[in-house]
């Protein structure tokens, strides 16, 4: 481990005098002097990959943001880019010199092959090194995009649904499963050792697919979401005071918990009951599950992030049902 200092007593606010009070500017260039004295740096790892796209273009039009993006491939980018690989330390210490606040999104997933020695360098060294060194920088807080994987999938029993951040994490089915569970003990280590607050998101599965195929609108019933949905949450994190909290992020069901034994045995007439309309599907050849032994509660991203999806199996259904 390199050598930590504790994080800087740099106001969240510079230029604040009093609450919701700023000096007046004297000129022209002390009007610019105090813009600049307000606008946050913000680095964002795994810029160049489907959601790092996504929250890049978000941050775009956040006021007072000035982003500084990073991956491991090349991207065309009209902000200040970085190419590194977040396994190599003096590259990832060099990116988070001045930055506010990070948005760690680099990974690797299991939708493609990777080795056991690619995860352990992206997924845990690497975010290792990225909050090792937003600790030394002074890092006002980071954003670790986790996965609803750091709990684990198994579901022995339908009292267990639907799953919330209370449920044990027990990240048992594979090593990616295991890496998102190890950054986020690392996010709470750094927190505990050195005072660097973070905000732990939990995404349900976003792979891009084809909004039209039937499967993927099904899978909205689960645990699946829109890219846009985990890129909108991303941001209002960083819109937020929320700090040292572990916050589920999937599209939202109308499941309760008393649904989840029927659920478990025969899901047909349960989902028939929310979206009548789904028996139409039905008509046009397509199976509705037999089974939903998974879903999540996105209630604490409600109520600290006043977080709304905009996609829904009821949103997917109107449109699958309108063409």
């Amino acid at each position: 481990m390199h050598g930590l200092r504790r994080p800087s007593g740099r106001s969240p606010h510079p230029g604040r005098r009093g609450a919701g009070t700023y000096t007046l500017p004297s000129s022209r260039a002390g009007v610019k002097a105090q813009q600049e004295a307000r606008v946050r740096t913000i680095l964002v790892t795994g810029a160049a990959g489907v959601l790092g796209k996504a929250v890049t273009a978000l941050l775009e039009r956040e006021p007072g943001v000035r982003l500084r993006v990073t991956d491991v491939a090349p991207l065309a980018t009209r902000h200040e880019f970085v190419q590194a690989d977040l396994a190599d330390w003096d590259k990832t210490k060099a990116l988070c010199d001045g930055v506010d606040e990070v948005m760690h999104i680099a990974a690797i997933h299991p939708w493609k092959q990777y080795t056991p020695q690619q995860y352990l360098d992206c997924n845990i060294k690497g975010t290792c090194n990225v909050l090792q060194a937003a600790a030394e920088a002074g890092v006002k807080r980071v954003i670790y995009t986790s996965s609803i994987a750091a709990m684990g999938y198994r579901c022995e029993r339908p009292e267990e649904l639907p799953f919330d951040e209370s449920r044990p994490c027990r990240p048992v089915e594979d090593i990616y499963c295991v890496s998102k569970h190890v950054g986020e003990q690392f996010c709470e280590m750094f927190r505990h050792r050195h005072g660097m607050p973070y905000i732990a998101l939990r995404p349900g599965t976003f792979v891009p697919r084809d909004e039209a195929d039937p499967a993927w609108g099904l899978s909205l019933l689960t645990q699946w979401l829109h890219v846009s949905d985990i890129a909108m949450a991303h941001v209002l994190a960083l819109r937020s005071d929320v700090k040292n909290e572990a916050i589920i992020i999937t599209a939202k069901v109308p499941f309760t918990s008393a649904d989840a034994p029927a659920l478990f045995t025969d899901a047909r007439p349960v989902i028939l009951r929310y979206f009548p309309q789904a028996k139409l599907l039905e008509e046009r050849g397509i199976a509705l599950p037999k089974k939903v032994d998974r879903w999540y509660s996105i209630a604490k991203a409600e109520r600290l992030l006043g977080y709304t999806p905009q996609w829904s199996f009821g949103e997917w259904l109107e449109k699958a049902l309108a063409k």
